[in-house]
């Protein structure tokens, strides 16, 4: 993982935004000394969270996470060396800007056929049917919502202002109360305001968890508490129309927490029409691209191997909110507007995921991601291709695939073999085994001491968050687009170090920088640093914290974790022209020690 601390600079015609988590530190907490620097960052421990740790170096807490061991801290720079080496911390980073997924400025909800569930015929506009979102959750992590619009306000339940610190999730932007209607725009006449709307699941119960700003900026660490709340308050659905071009760690365990907690995660991969973003990118979320009205992939929708799903998100009908004019760029217009991004699919996505819940809310976020998948009207090349995912979100389908019409195949998956299970830490265990030759493979089941814990579309899985000195007992079965469960694999154990355990040394063998990419003036500056133990192999699942001195003297700091080549890299995006210096300023690995004095080099230098 690559975590970077710096103003990410964007075209605001296609980027992501985020919004900044802004919460009050909690009472109790040692204040350090005016005029000191104070860094912002979160920390994941291995078993749990030490307040007297935390105490002893200033640290001014933010937020702790309700469902796996971590913070988000301010705290005196003079500190830091004392995080980088406490062995029972797992991994730490600075609290990276990310994204709002802002848009280039009601057929959607047409064209994926929602209405013909919840209203029983092409082109209804009332809800009919008992197949409408029904006694499901779903949470808007987003700028808020404007909860007294006539369309939001009768499916309004509640929700949390991370921003502000309280309960009152209001919507000083626009961009949340634009995907709020999207999902779930209610049935509301007679109250409804002239050019009212229907949603994709209109008689959800929405909540609005507000982490972006009214300038829809902010940090990862908001965002890990928007998704952190959504399993602790039970959701059904999570919807985030938003993100970063850099993966971070805090929002990755949040988010494999959540979706162990059962929240099904549906993110926006991204308006660069370059690679999926984060969290999109993370295997626990379901990536959306977005299409036109001619079925066309959208210009600015971003692709690759994580694009899961699509659906329309060009110029989509929604509300805003009804007592302000609109922020950023586009200014939309009070009650309802048109906008356009990956955004504006995610919602949809979000809505027909509700529909399916509502057919059977038995099912697990596994079994309704399946369904959304293997129901999609397949667009583009035949099968799953990097531009559509496995084709548009079909509302009808996949509903009927659960009510009562499916496939008609029974017949599962072979059973999973080859099975292998590594320690590589005191809290992480690494899996992978033979991939399945199905051709209608959907994904993988991954079973922890005989409980199912987490899905994976790919064969290999890192189960973290464990406890040291602990046997973990681990079985994988594969499932198919029909929702068919293989045979489980034969099963296999693994024990995770001692978290004081040393068994060896490492060191820095190599920097290698380059310009990786330019685009106009600007520069994409990539940074490749090597790590191998005390007999010069190469060393995975290493900690490298780097320095990277900008061509105005301004420095950046990331973190990542080596691949099992050794090797992790870092890109600093958009740089101008001139010298950079990259400097490792750390590593940690459990188990290892760090011998700086053996490095083959400790900075390198590029002249761009």
């Amino acid at each position: 993982m690559v975590s970077k601390k710096t103003k990410i600079v964007v075209s605001f015609l296609t980027v992501f935004f985020l919004g900044l988590a802004i919460m009050q530190a909690q009472k109790g907490q040692a204040i350090p000394a005016q005029n000191v620097e104070m860094l912002d960052i979160s920390i994941i421990f291995n078993d749990q969270v030490d307040h007297q740790f935390l105490n002893r170096i200033g640290a001014q807490m933010k937020y702790e996470f309700q469902t796996f061991p971590g913070v988000s801290i301010k705290l005196p720079s003079s500190a830091l060396a004392a995080v980088k080496n406490n062995p029972f911390i797992k991994t730490w980073e600075y609290n990276q800007p990310v994204y709002l997924l802002e848009d280039s400025l009601d057929w959607g909800i047409d064209r994926i056929d929602a209405e013909r569930v919840w209203g029983g015929s092409e082109d209804a506009v009332d809800v009919t049917t008992s197949v409408a979102g029904n006694n499901v959750k779903v949470a808007v992590i987003d700028t808020g919502i404007d909860y007294t619009h006539p369309d939001l306000a009768p499916i309004y339940a509640g929700g949390y202002d991370f921003v502000n610190g309280d309960d009152d999730p209001l919507d000083d932007h626009y961009h949340g109360t634009h995907c709020a209607g999207t999902v779930a725009a209610a049935d509301d006449e007679p109250n409804a305001l002239s050019g009212s709307l229907v949603g994709a699941a209109p008689q959800v119960s929405l909540y609005a968890v507000k982490v972006l700003d009214s300038q829809g900026s902010g940090t990862a660490d908001g965002v890990a508490a928007g998704i952190d709340w959504a399993a602790a308050n039970g959701m059904h659905v999570a919807s985030l129309s938003l993100g970063a071009s850099s993966p971070s760690s805090v929002i990755e365990t949040a988010g494999q927490n959540a979706y162990a907690a059962g929240v099904l995660l549906v993110a926006a991969s991204g308006n660069d029409g370059a690679a999926v973003g984060y969290p999109a990118a993370y295997p626990e979320f379901i990536a959306v691209g977005a299409t036109d009205s001619s079925d066309n992939i959208a210009s600015f929708s971003n692709y690759g191997p994580e694009l899961e799903i699509s659906a329309p998100g060009v110029s989509i009908l929604s509300t805003t909110p009804t007592y302000l004019e609109g922020r950023g760029p586009f200014n939309p217009s009070p009650n309802y507007d048109t906008l356009s991004g990956t955004s504006m699919a995610t919602p949809h996505v979000s809505g027909v995921a509700a529909l399916v819940y509502s057919a059977d809310l038995t099912q697990t976020n596994g079994d309704v991601r399946n369904v959304l998948t293997s129901t999609a009207e397949d667009l583009g090349a035949s099968g799953w291709d990097q531009y559509f995912g496995y084709g548009l979100v079909d509302a009808e389908a996949a509903v009927a695939a659960v009510d009562g019409g499916s496939s008609g195949d029974t017949t599962p998956p072979a059973q999973v073999t080859g099975l292998t299970a590594t320690a590589v830490s005191s809290s992480q265990i690494d899996l992978s085994w033979d991939a399945n030759t199905e051709s209608d493979l959907s994904y993988y089941k991954i079973y922890r001491d005989g409980n199912y814990i987490a899905d994976s579309t790919t064969n290999s899985y890192s189960d973290t968050g464990l406890t040291a000195e602990t046997t973990y007992t681990y079985e994988v079965s594969a499932v198919d687009t029909s929702g068919n469960e293989g045979q489980k694999s034969d099963s296999v154990s693994a024990t995770t170090e001692s978290s004081g355990s040393t068994t060896g040394t490492m060191y820095v063998s190599a920097i290698d920088m380059w310009v990786s990419r330019t685009r106009g003036p600007w520069k994409d500056i990539s940074i490749t640093v090597s790590v191998v133990d005390g007999n010069g192999n190469a060393l995975g699942g290493v900690t490298v914290y780097l320095d990277l001195q900008l061509p105005d003297g301004s420095i950046v700091s990331y973190t990542g974790t080596t691949d099992s080549n050794g090797q992790v890299t870092f890109v600093y995006q958009k740089g101008s022209s001139g010298t950079y210096t990259a400097t490792v300023t750390g590593l940690a690995k459990s188990g290892y020690t760090y011998d700086s004095s053996s490095n083959v080099e400790t900075s390198e230098t590029l002249n761009a």
